[in-house]
């Protein structure tokens, strides 16, 4: 092997050039392989220094959630402003191996996919149920057509965007101002999605959107001529029947409700609430269109007969209905319970075997706590609704990055599990006289105020649209 220069201009000015000549093809080729892990190996190093900005703050925030890196760090860095992380962060998942994102506690930022055939139908089915809560199919036509799927998150759920890319194996993950999505419009990829929901099939009115959209990609997709009028023509009379401009929800699909469905759903739309102005009772909750009605109505009894139920719990959530007769304003329903012993007994035992996959789980977390508050009692002392307050301060909507209401000062999480650590693992509140729970902070006996209440549910004219007791 021998290699040979053949012209280097002598002034070495910016016109030099150099040729080369290897007699042996293969060791360019080597050579080039060389490179290539080179520069591999490169972009893991400069990714690893952008990580050691951060790594050091970082703390698991609960034994399931497992969320290893301070998320309000990890917002700071991956800002407009550090396109320098921005553009590493988005390289990693393809540069690391599995055992290395686990060892670096980035799983649950960007988990990497899951392995085991019940973790696959398990995501396939908890997928679907996110769908029903926060996808959209969308297609578009001009000189041809183009297909979109696509979920909008805040941009603090980044995270369950790239689970979702990660798992499924295709799609683009972007981030904007305030929010974060993930798009599929590929063909290819466009295809996939729709063999995914044909076997693991959403629930709810969006199926219906799916249907149209699925047919309408098979008219393209088969079409010799993409640009044909007449198949253009048929495709926006489909379009036209979907999303907001649907007037048909006449749908013949039977509803079947699984687990990871609900809980795919339940991240999505579900609400977990403590009412302050009630002695800060637990509500759990979703909200619908009135056109899935019929999905409200099964998801109640699903819940209802739950197999440690025992058909004890018959009418364990409320069903409501909310009618307006102004044409702008969309009628809903709302399904709900705020009983304890079904809180406690069948609800928070399903909800709690399942995996969960976004910052919802930590408003679950938080609700189941202070329910364990009350249970004690502290609810009747300063120090305890001083902590529920905390507690109630980083929940929901007041945990977002984007949230300026919240003072930092209140939404230390790993001081607040400290501090409730501390309260839970202390005496109770309540204390057994003669027969009845008594409570110490207030020197009297207990007695719940608890009652069943009727509600009238009025459209914005006044008039009686259903009434109902909540239990």
């Amino acid at each position: 092997m021998s290699l040979t220069v053949l012209k280097v201009n002598e002034s070495f000015t910016r016109s030099a050039y150099f040729e080369y000549k290897l007699k042996d093809k293969h060791i360019l080729i080597i050579l080039a392989c060389l490179f290539e892990l080179l520069i591999l190996q490169l972009k893991k190093f400069i990714f690893m220094l952008a990580l050691d900005n951060f790594y050091q703050d970082r703390q698991a925030t609960s034994k399931n959630y497992n969320l290893k890196i301070s998320r309000s760090r990890l917002n700071k860095l991956y800002s407009k402003k550090n396109i320098f992380f921005k553009s590493t962060y988005r390289m990693y998942s393809t540069l690391f191996t599995d055992k290395e994102l686990a060892v670096m506690g980035l799983s649950s930022l960007h988990p990497y996919a899951t392995t085991s055939e019940d973790e696959i139908k398990n995501f396939y089915a908890w997928f679907a149920g996110f769908t029903d809560a926060e996808g959209y199919f969308y297609i578009a036509i001009s000189s041809s057509c183009a297909f979109r799927f696509q979920i909008n998150l805040h941009k603090d759920d980044m995270h369950v965007l790239y689970f979702i890319q990660k798992n499924l194996g295709f799609g683009e993950v972007r981030s904007y101002n305030n929010y974060s999505s993930f798009t599929v419009t590929r063909l290819k990829d466009v295809k996939k999605l729709i063999v995914i929901f044909s076997q693991y099939p959403l629930q709810g009115s969006k199926w219906l959107n799916y249907k149209d959209f699925a047919k309408a990609f098979e008219l393209y997709t088969n079409s010799t001529y993409a640009a044909d009028s007449n198949l253009l023509k048929e495709i926006l009379e489909i379009k036209n029947g979907m999303n907001k401009l649907r007037s048909d929800y006449t749908s013949l699909k039977e509803i079947n409700i699984t687990p990871y469905w609900l809980l795919g759903f339940i991240e999505g739309e579900g609400c977990f609430s403590i009412n302050k102005g009630n002695s800060y009772r637990l509500d759990f909750s979703l909200t619908q269109a009135y056109s899935n009605l019929e999905l409200m109505k099964k998801i109640k009894s699903y819940l209802e007969n739950l197999p440690n139920a025992g058909g004890n719990y018959a009418n364990a959530l409320g069903i409501s209905i909310i009618k307006y007769s102004n044409i702008n304003h969309q009628s809903t329903v709302r399904i709900e319970t705020t009983r304890i012993p079904y809180i406690t007994n069948i609800l928070i035992p399903f909800l709690e075997n399942l995996t969960w996959h976004s910052k919802k789980q930590l408003d679950f977390q938080d609700w189941k706590i202070i329910l364990m508050l009350k249970e004690k009692g502290h609810h009747f002392t300063e120090q305890g609704v001083n902590l529920i307050d905390r507690i109630l301060n980083q929940m929901n909507n007041n945990r977002l990055s984007t949230n300026t209401k919240v003072l930092k000062s209140n939404v230390d999480r790993s001081l607040l599990l400290a501090d409730i650590k501390d309260i839970l693992n202390g005496p109770s509140n309540f204390e057994v006289k003669n027969g009845k729970k008594f409570i110490i902070s207030l020197n009297k006996y207990y007695k719940s105020s608890r009652k069943n209440s009727s509600v009238e549910i009025l459209d914005d004219i006044g008039n009686i649209i259903i009434s109902f007791e909540i239990l």
